[in-house]
């Protein structure tokens, strides 16, 4: 016998046993385990397991999750204070042996103040100006239109007659 016929045979074997133990106990063997989790389907009842950790092994991963956001923001604060001090230097170069601090500027409450009365006086005059622009349309809107009368006035046929300008009182100087 050749050795690869011996290893069909026993193959063959191997897979009648494991359709005989499958009959004896109830569950198919012809599914492949996979490593890891068991599913829900394999559990006995279908009753899902809960894994639960140490108040220890919960502390052990929150201190080690504060230390990794610690550790990126500190390095968001030197990048963003280098960036801060490469553009201050750009601008202006330092005065003496004095270098520029890295301080926020604010206003005082005085500059404040004179800032928000100067805004409210810019739009107090825009809304002037839109008050007037609306009355003014308003009124040209109510206004009633004149109708043009003629020099014979109301007898006079309903076609009109060109109306020539007023001459005026004054009598021109002539030239000399």
């Amino acid at each position: 016998m050749k050795i690869q016929d011996i290893v069909v045979e026993i193959d063959a074997e191997i897979s009648r046993l494991q359709q005989v133990k499958a009959l004896l106990t109830g569950t198919s063997t012809t599914e492949k385990r996979k490593p890891g989790r068991p599913t829900n389907a394999s559990l006995p009842g279908n009753a899902r397991t809960r894994r639960t950790l140490s108040a220890e092994a919960r502390e052990r991963i929150a201190a080690a999750q504060r230390a990794r956001w610690a550790k990126s923001k500190k390095a968001t604060k030197k990048a963003a204070r280098s960036a801060a001090a490469a553009s201050t230097a750009k601008k202006a170069p330092a005065v003496g042996s004095r270098a520029k601090s890295t301080k926020k500027r604010t206003l005082s409450t005085r500059a404040r103040a004179k800032i928000a009365a100067a805004q409210r006086a810019r739009w107090a005059k825009v809304r002037k100006a839109a008050k007037k622009a609306a009355s003014a349309k308003v009124a040209k809107q109510s206004a009633p239109a004149k109708k043009a009368v003629s020099a014979k006035g109301a007898g006079a046929s309903k076609t009109k007659a060109p109306v020539a300008p007023a001459a005026s009182a004054a009598p021109a100087k002539a030239a000399s």
